[in-house]
């Protein structure tokens, strides 16, 4: 089988510029993927990430913070138009998969939309993600996908995604501080993409990260979820290298980082 490989959608955190989207994420083999977390233009950048946005495996949503979930919606009507379109529609429909508390306001969120029909045609099933360190969230032929939950301001997940042919593993901090039990769940990951910011209690300095990434003997460290002005993404790679020494790098949008 192909190698597996993750290609950032979006890299930027809550506030964005015109060159960068909110982080979120695509876990691929094969043309077949996961999608983490949803937002800007998800079927654009799907497309130009060179994934066909039909071929979904599940969603995962890690939290409930607008920049990580606003473009559900936009995505699931691009799923049913894109399937009426080319003549086979999504019969199996997709899966979310996240907290329980977060199914209930991605449902609250969808039913804004329930008077309009479109989303008939779309089958959605839900699937509560246990918050607890090792948590279950799906396998299948590709990976074997487990979860912990972050230290963050509302309830929020870390996901490891594990190759099933290699062994593997590839981990997503999402928005967390400094936290135990994504080191954990990060400990000896081939690829760990993790957020990096400087001066907020619910997220995590980038030196902050790169020791974390020592620790947990991860191979290469890519960093997600920053500020997206030059100086501050400079001063951010920095700090993260100098404390992990291992290859260290900015994630940048739409390019394959294979594991």
């Amino acid at each position: 089988m192909k190698t597996p490989y993750v290609v950032p959608l979006g890299v930027a955190a809550a506030l964005t510029t015109l060159e960068h989207a909110n982080s979120f994420l695509a876990v691929a083999r094969e043309g077949r993927y996961w999608l983490v977390d949803c937002a800007d233009n998800p079927i654009g950048r799907l497309q130009h990430a060179g994934l066909d946005p039909l071929a979904v495996q599940g969603i995962i949503i890690t939290h409930l913070h607008p920049d990580h979930v606003y473009g559900l919606p936009a995505y699931l009507l691009g799923l049913v138009l894109l399937g009426f379109a080319e003549g086979h529609a999504l019969e199996r429909g997709v899966s979310i998969y996240a907290l329980p508390e977060v199914l209930a306001g991605i449902r609250d969120l969808l039913a804004v939309f329930k008077d309009q029909k479109w989303l008939d045609t779309l089958p959605v099933s839900y699937h509560a993600i246990v918050p607890e360190e090792g948590a279950r969230v799906h396998e299948d032929a590709d990976f074997s996908i487990t979860a912990a939950p972050t230290c963050h301001g509302i309830p929020s997940l870390a996901l490891r995604f594990m190759d099933r042919a290699t062994g593997h593993a590839c981990v997503y901090s999402s928005d967390t501080a400094l936290c135990p039990a994504v080191e954990r769940l990060a400990q000896n990951a081939a690829l760990l993409f993790h957020e990096a910011i400087d001066g907020s209690p619910s997220h995590t300095p980038p030196a902050e990260v790169g020791a974390l990434a020592a620790r947990a003997a991860v191979e290469r460290l890519v960093l997600m979820h920053y500020y997206p002005t030059p100086d501050i993404m400079q001063a951010t790679l920095e700090a993260a290298s100098e404390t992990f020494g291992g290859p260290t790098e900015l994630a940048r949008e739409f390019q394959r980082y294979p594991w």
